[in-house]
């Protein structure tokens, strides 16, 4: 699994979002929900351990039930933000 694949798994979710709160909010709920958000937190603690996106991404996401939207929108903005970061991160040269 890598960052794109996530990317664009999150990104079809948006679709799955169901109107809450008479359609002032939206949720997101069920398998494959939570499989995405494993799978990105697995990616995150993996490639990005001593993070503190990662840590908050651990925290954020101990109660799925909650605000799943938001959930789900800084989840994919994180994945976006490392994908980014990595394409641009340049290690210094000391030579």
């Amino acid at each position: 699994m890598n960052v794109d694949s996530l990317i664009k798994e999150g990104e079809l979710l948006e679709a799955k979002a169901e109107s809450i709160n008479y359609g002032s909010d939206k949720a997101l709920s069920g398998v494959e929900y939570e499989t995405w958000t494993s799978k990105v937190i697995l990616y995150l603690e993996s490639s990005h351990p001593e993070s503190s996106l990662t840590k908050k991404a651990i925290d954020v996401n101990k109660e799925l039930t909650e605000k799943s939207y938001q959930k789900y929108q800084f989840l994919l903005g994180t994945l976006k933000a490392v994908k980014e970061f990595d394409e641009n991160f340049e290690v210094p040269n000391f030579m």
